[in-house]
């Protein structure tokens, strides 16, 4: 993927090759420019037939075909380029063309005659957007590492985003690790007219009173989905990433039914996956490519660390990013599931909190029954039946919360020093989570399945998709044909009890693959493609973790407090726990710290 860059205010730089460098209403310095990826050539800069309107963009726009007819005739279109069709489609619609566009994007417009420049991110966050402005300079890009190296810009570290970052495994919008870099929430615009900025949104999912049912929403689903890949397939020979799970298994199916399979199919198997996906390839007539040599795992975190400019790779993104990385040698572009779960529902904090329903609903002397047990043998528990016990208690917002978290709020003094929290101040991740669900209510998410539904779309799918840039660094085109905001808002158009229930995820989904998948497939139990747990217990991943936390190192950095950090280690090692999430986030998080002021950053400003 392409990196834009805009600075505006900045005289002293110079830009790229094929970059434009002007200046605004009052005569400071403006540039715009794509910078070089490591797929395909360098874009150039969308500009309007009287050059008062250039354009800049990261992704890609997969409408392109339809925009263009739109536009009917009335523009020389004389390339193309998406950076181009946006800048006719601003003359015609000014702010209101970014919701015409159907894509993975993050783009800047310079609007010369107004003194007006834009930035706006797609409508699911498929693409980051980054900017700083003082009031007097701006600087935005889609990749973290182009701000960072601009002078003043990541002299600090936000405290209290690094909290959020081992909370949630990622750092949501608006924060980034950086006090002085912000980033654009999905489907938001920034306009920036006279060293002011203000922000807006230009599309949310809504929820409708009148719902669809259940077979109609299948048949929708179905023909949206195959609208979306053929939208992804124009003109290119693809690849698949193909998990034994039901998205990249319906993908196949729909792309073999239409008569496009791919050139391969691509599959990490070290991790423990591949049977599924091998029988699935093989009836469908499609070769499979296993790919079965574990990540090189100090190389690895450097490569991640690298492709986001700091720690924000989930533990699923190095055993993704071998299969991305076999696929770059025959392909340019690939096509992965990665969104399936948000977009169509029944996610496992979707899960969770359907359970902690059902429990209420039974009557007290069973739920009392329940609970006994618990008390006399708490070992027999599985860890979900502690948690639907316990949600009972809860409101569905810290149900959420609890479910999607790393790290507790009563675990912080555990984890951190007392310096830690001290820099970390009042701010404490789960506020966004709140605000989030005043959205929600807001777009008519009156139950709290629907709630929980939008929670999941708007926090957790943006950060799904930085697989996209993980796959960027090997070489490869990510696309995602289930991220999509139409297929979204028909699914949040279906009741809740038609996403998801207790015991299964994807209904919606499953039922418009009905005709052309396996119920075996369709049933599969998900699981995620991160390492297994014998990868911590010994080889590579084990070296790195002990030499990464150490209890020498941890003590040197400041931030975490060793003890803690080794009881979760050997709680790990020994089986009893799962900690793997937790322990990725801090290898990361620590590795990404090495050289950092302990407390260079007192973020009173909230992760969110």
């Amino acid at each position: 993927m392409h990196t834009m860059l805009v600075l505006a205010g900045w005289p002293d730089h110079e830009p790229p090759e094929g970059g434009w460098r002007g200046a605004d209403l009052t005569g400071r310095a403006l540039l715009l420019a794509h910078l070089a990826g490591a797929v395909g050539p360098n874009p150039p800069i969308g500009i309007s037939e009287d050059h008062s309107v250039r354009v800049v963009l990261a992704g890609k726009l997969y409408n392109r075909r339809e925009l263009t007819v739109a536009l009917g005739g009335r523009h020389d279109v004389r390339g193309q380029d998406d950076a181009e069709i946006v800048a006719h489609l601003y003359e015609e619609r000014g702010l209101k063309c970014v919701k015409a566009l159907r894509g993975a994007f993050a783009l800047a417009l310079w609007d010369a005659r107004r003194g007006r420049l834009l930035l706006a991110r797609d409508h699911l966050g498929l693409v980051p957007l980054f900017f700083a402005v003082d009031g007097h300079r701006l600087a935005a890009s889609s990749a973290l590492r182009a701000l960072v190296t601009l002078p003043g810009l990541a002299t600090a570290w936000d405290a209290a985003a690094l909290d959020a970052f081992l909370t949630f495994g990622f750092v949501p919008p608006p924060a980034t690790l950086h006090p002085a870099i912000r980033q654009l929430a999905p489907a938001e615009l920034a306009i920036w007219e006279g060293g002011r900025l203000k922000l807006q949104r230009y599309w949310h999912l809504t929820f409708p009173e009148r719902r669809l049912a259940g077979a109609e929403a299948a048949t929708l689903v179905r023909e949206q989905a195959r609208e979306a890949i053929r939208l992804r397939l124009a003109g290119v020979v693809i690849g698949l990433l193909l998990s034994d799970g039901l998205d990249a298994a319906a993908i196949l199916a729909l792309v073999a039914a239409d008569q496009r399979p791919p050139a391969g199919a691509y599959t990490a198997t070290f991790a423990g996956e591949g049977r599924g996906a091998a029988r699935l390839a093989a009836q469908l007539g499609v070769a499979h490519v296993p790919v079965d040599e574990p990540p090189d795992w100090p190389a690895a975190i450097e490569r991640l660390l690298a492709a986001h400019a700091g720690p924000g790779a989930s533990l699923d993104e190095p055993v993704l990013a071998l299969a991305a990385a076999r696929a770059a040698t025959d392909v340019r572009v690939a096509l992965a599931g990665t969104g399936g779960e948000e977009v169509f529902g029944g996610s496992a904090p979707a899960r969770a909190a359907a359970r902690v329903r059902h429990y209420t609903s039974l009557p007290t002397f069973a739920r009392e029954i329940i609970e006994m047990s618990r008390r006399a043998a708490p070992a027999l528990c599985s860890p979900a039946v502690h948690a639907t016990i316990d949600g009972a208690r809860l409101a569905p917002l810290e149900i959420y919360a609890r479910s999607v978290s790393l790290v507790m709020p009563e675990e912080r003094a555990s984890l951190y020093t007392p310096e830690a929290l001290e820099a970390m101040g009042e701010a404490m991740p789960w506020r966004l989570l709140a605000a989030l669900f005043a959205d929600a209510a807001a777009a008519g998410a009156t139950d709290s399945e629907d709630a929980l539904h939008y929670v999941e779309m708007a926090f957790r799918l943006p950060a799904r998709a930085t697989i996209v840039a993980a796959a960027a660094a090997e070489g490869l085109e990510l696309r995602l044909p289930f991220a999509d905001h139409r297929l979204a808002q028909i699914a949040a158009s279906t009741p809740p009890t038609k996403r998801g229930s207790v015991r299964r995820r994807q209904l919606l989904l499953d039922a418009a693959m009905a005709t052309l998948l396996p119920r075996a497939v369709r049933a599969a139990p998900h699981r995620d493609p991160g390492p297994p747990p014998a990868a911590w217990r010994e080889g590579a991943l084990r070296d790195l973790a002990e030499e990464v936390l150490a209890p020498s190192r941890l003590a040197a950095q400041g931030v975490f407090r060793p003890d803690h950090v080794n009881r979760l280690w050997r709680e790990h090692l020994a089986g009893e726990h799962d900690h793997g999430r937790r322990l990725w986030s801090l290898l990361m998080a620590t590795r990404w710290l090495e050289g950092r002021a302990v407390a260079a950053a007192s973020a009173t400003r909230a992760a969110g």
